[in-house]
């Protein structure tokens, strides 16, 4: 049983060559991730899907065992571990069937202009810059991405890393801003004329 083991046991067992202790331990494991997450989770994972969520939290707790340091808890380390990958799976989830265009039209620009001092313009002008100043790509990315699409659901879609993400929405915040900065409309928002 898991509540009897050392965090050195676990490890050991885990990495057991013997093929009898390794499936003890592997079973304990799948047990005790199986409870965790059907604890942490169960309005939203049952049946199937905890099953495949718990099968593979046990398969990354293997890959990243060479990385299990003893600052905490075995089982800490490894709830970390389930629970991070069925959030970003349930994450992934959420916007299965959310295209990037979808997410882009959800961009609730009414939202922006609640205080009415001026915003509506500024808010016009910036709409405007990311019509007229970004690649289709850019344009694309910003949009989702203001309409609540997670970048690690972008960079999965795009298929690129999570950094490509970054610097792409960097380059698109760059431009924008050179283009409000130019913009006689972003003079006139910012109080001053020249």
């Amino acid at each position: 049983m898991h509540a009897d083991r050392s965090d050195q046991a676990w490890v050991d067992g885990l990495k057991e060559s013997n093929a009898t202790a390794s499936c003890a331990a592997v079973a304990d494991l799948r047990d005790y991730l199986r409870r965790t997450l059907a604890k942490g989770f169960g309005r939203q994972l049952q049946g199937a899907d905890l099953d495949d969520l718990t099968q593979e939290s046990v398969l990354r707790v293997h890959q990243k065992l060479d990385t299990f340091e003893g600052q905490c808890r075995f089982t800490t380390w490894a709830t970390t571990i389930a629970v991070n990958a069925t959030l970003s799976e349930l994450r992934r989830r959420r916007y299965k069937h959310v295209s990037i265009e979808a997410a882009g039209e959800g961009v609730d620009w009414a939202a922006e202009d609640d205080d009415g001092d001026g915003d509506k313009e500024r808010i016009e002008l910036l709409r405007r810059g990311i019509a007229e100043a970004l690649t289709d790509r850019q344009r694309e990315a910003i949009q989702a991405a203001l309409g609540g699409l997670p970048l690690t659901e972008l960079a999965r879609r795009y298929d690129v890393s999570q950094g490509a993400v970054y610097k792409l929405l960097h380059d698109a915040r760059r431009r924008l801003k050179h283009f409000l900065e130019t913009s006689e409309g972003a003079v006139a928002t910012h109080g001053g004329s020249s």
